[in-house]
């Protein structure tokens, strides 16, 4: 009975580790399935969110330069209209002064024409933009809807036109937002890259690569939608028809990736430019996510395997309790990782405050605290007076060390750690609840102070800062977070209008 006994309980050690093992072994690879599916989904909605943000951005960008050279040629025109118009009348010395200034550097973009006011004859043309035998009126009629910017005077005996052509400043908007995407570095080797539509039907020669910064040698090429990748796709094809359909798409294609010979499957996002037919796109290789999966999967898994020769040794009683420390560690593994993928969803990159979308997520819970309990809550906007001035006179770099430096320092005075977010560029928000009327002017002057405390000395140069704020709350009528935001910003641009350096409130 001893010897039955002891091989009896032999075996039932040796099926129950048997067992034990099999169990562990499909255990773990469960837990390897679902983390590795939760992981690739998590990070590949971050990845989507950061390509739809970063060509929307880009797409704003295009639109404000867009808006500061139209301002820009406006001054301009005021300038020479009052040049022009303060000429002698007579025929030789005005005639002269037109030339002169027609040679001028600065107007080389400039339209000059003059016609004989009687005679209605083509006196003057800088750029041959009269085709004879057009009349003045048929000359007008043709030019003044190419000019956007212009003036049409008469001055004694002569019929001045001046102005500037619409395409000729979109022509250097184009070559400024060019070398801006040339000049911005992105992380894991992603980039913006630019097609320019010369026919929305497809076919060859339907468009052109305007701006590419993984293939500038091939910038000027034309495309067709007959094109094909690796895999047989027809990439240019899918784009076209996504952005005529719906102005934006997300899709994937076989490309291949920058500073390397490597081919694979790349995740775009591309949106529409209409005004210059441009499609702005950008994408990041799907082959970067699977690495980073299987890099995350490993080190998880490398804690579980360790537990594997202990398992195999222990009797049935270890069993369970291996099973249930397996699943616990998983869970706690899953929650870490979740946990540290959120918050770098929710910090900005740069500063290491909260972004954007962190600082929607506070407002919303924020608002619905104030219509539950309807504690006063203070929302406001500030930001940097002259940044885009600070940006172009001193690189992009001293800007960026600007919002780090000025985001340290406000850190310290603003209500709370998770009060502070940066909205975007050079704005940020600020949402302080139980804030009273007193507190509010008190944090805002506080603000005011650190910026104009707040010093940056680098290779030589010196600056010192300004911030503009606009401050609001949440009122009983809101019916969303966006109408406090909306008036914050109200008076943010109140006060930059009465003359930065301070702070305006809209209740």
């Amino acid at each position: 009975m001893h010897a039955r006994s002891w091989w009896m309980s032999t075996l039932l050690i040796l099926v129950s580790t048997g067992v034990l093992l099999i169990f562990s072994l499909v255990t773990l690879n469960q837990v390897e399935t679902i983390y590795s599916t939760n992981t690739a989904r998590t990070i590949e909605n971050l990845k989507r969110q950061f390509l739809y943000d970063t060509v929307n951005n880009q797409i704003r960008r295009i639109d404000a330069e867009r808006s500061l050279l139209q301002t820009k040629y406006q001054n301009e025109l005021a300038v020479l209209e009052d040049e022009l118009l303060l000429e002698s009348l007579h025929s030789e010395s005005y005639m002269q002064r037109i030339t002169e200034m027609a040679k001028r550097p600065s107007l080389k973009e400039w339209t000059l024409l003059v016609w004989d006011k009687n005679s209605g004859a083509l006196v003057f043309d800088n750029q041959h933009e009269v085709q004879e035998p057009q009349t003045r009126i048929e000359s007008l009629n043709r030019l003044l809807p190419l000019y956007k910017i212009h003036a049409l005077h008469t001055n004694g005996s002569y019929t001045v036109f001046f102005g500037i052509a619409q395409d000729r400043i979109d022509e250097e908007v184009k070559q400024n937002i060019a070398q801006e995407i040339y000049n911005s570095r992105y992380s894991e080797d992603s980039y913006i890259w630019v097609n320019e539509i010369k026919n929305y039907a497809g076919g060859d020669d339907y468009a052109i690569r305007r701006i590419h910064p993984n293939l500038r040698d091939t910038v000027g090429m034309s495309l067709s939608t007959k094109m094909t990748d690796i895999k047989g796709g027809t990439p240019y094809k899918t784009e076209l028809e996504g952005v005529k359909q719906s102005g934006e798409l997300f899709f994937t294609y076989y490309f291949q990736k920058m500073n390397s010979t490597v081919i694979s499957e790349k995740l775009t996002y591309a949106k529409l430019y209409k005004d210059f037919d441009w499609v702005v796109a950008m994408g990041i290789h799907l082959d970067d996510l699977s690495l980073y999966i299987d890099s995350s999967t490993n080190d998880s898994n490398s804690i579980v395997k360790r537990y594997i020769p202990v398992l195999i040794t222990s009797i049935i009683a270890l069993f369970l309790l291996h099973s249930l420390l397996l699943v616990l560690l998983e869970r706690r593994a899953n929650k870490q990782n979740e946990k540290i993928l959120l918050e770098q969803a929710n910090r900005d990159t740069l500063t290491g405050v909260g972004n954007r979308r962190y600082g929607l997520t506070v407002l919303k819970n924020a608002f619905f605290t104030y219509k539950k309990e309807g504690k006063p809550v203070l929302v406001a906007m500030f930001d940097i007076d002259h940044f885009k001035h600070i940006n172009d006179t001193y690189g992009h770099d001293i800007g960026d060390r600007s919002l780090v430096r000025l985001t340290k320092a406000f850190q310290q005075v603003v209500c709370s750690r998770d009060a502070l977010f940066r909205w975007g560029g050079d704005e940020f928000l600020v949402v302080c609840p139980d804030s009273s009327e007193q507190m509010i002017s008190a944090l805002a002057e506080t603000l005011l102070a650190t910026a104009r405390s707040t010093m940056l000395a680098s290779e030589g140069i010196s600056l010192s800062y300004s911030i503009s704020i606009g401050i609001s709350s949440f009122h009983p009528d809101d019916q969303s977070e966006e109408q406090a935001i909306k008036r914050a910003d109200q008076a943010l641009y109140q006060a930059k209008k009465l003359g930065r350096d301070r702070f305006e409130i809209d209740w």
